[in-house]
């Protein structure tokens, strides 16, 4: 497999609950390998996701079970589009899950306000994570958690430069 010669760490989008089957299928082949990288992204209505509700979450965080794999080996994330993010990702907070802001979800602050940039988003959540009793991971922490190989000051991971030529 491709992915896996050249080190690429693949992450499960999941959009609503049935795609929890779908990973199921896919970490039963064999083809991944853990730490298995999830991230569950609420209220994408029109694109057949689950609304970003509590529930949803909840529902969603339940399931888990069913993936056949041991809870340790899941590195799990919420983002979340639009007015819901930041509620979202709070409650993911608060129950230990990671979480991802940004403007490619969300272009807003708060209602009517529009952000500048993504740094107040993750300002924002890194202060919530704080009153929560959370400590955001520092790059070298988080590459560690999804066993993520990170590229050298400067330049790009060994062997990089023979890949390019065997695609």
């Amino acid at each position: 497999m491709r992915s896996r010669a050249r080190r690429v760490r693949p992450e499960l989008e999941v959009y609503s609950p049935v795609m929890l089957e779908e990973a199921a299928v896919l970490l039963a082949m064999g083809i991944l390998e853990a730490p298995y990288a999830i991230n569950f992204v609420l209220n994408t209505p029109t694109q057949g996701g689950a609304r970003g509700t509590p529930r949803n979450l909840l529902d969603m965080w339940e399931r888990l079970d069913e993936l056949g794999v041991p809870r340790s080996a899941l590195r799990v994330t919420v983002s979340a589009m639009g007015p819901t993010q930041l509620p979202i990702t709070t409650m993911a907070c608060a129950m230990g899950l990671n979480v991802r802001v940004g403007m490619e979800d969300n272009v807003f602050y708060r209602r009517g306000e529009l952000l500048t940039s993504n740094a107040q988003l993750v300002e924002r959540t890194v202060r919530i994570a704080h009153e929560l009793g959370r400590r955001p991971a520092s790059p070298d922490e988080a590459r560690e958690l999804l066993g993520l190989r990170g590229r050298p000051p400067h330049g790009l991971p060994s062997g990089a430069d023979a890949l390019a030529g065997a695609s």
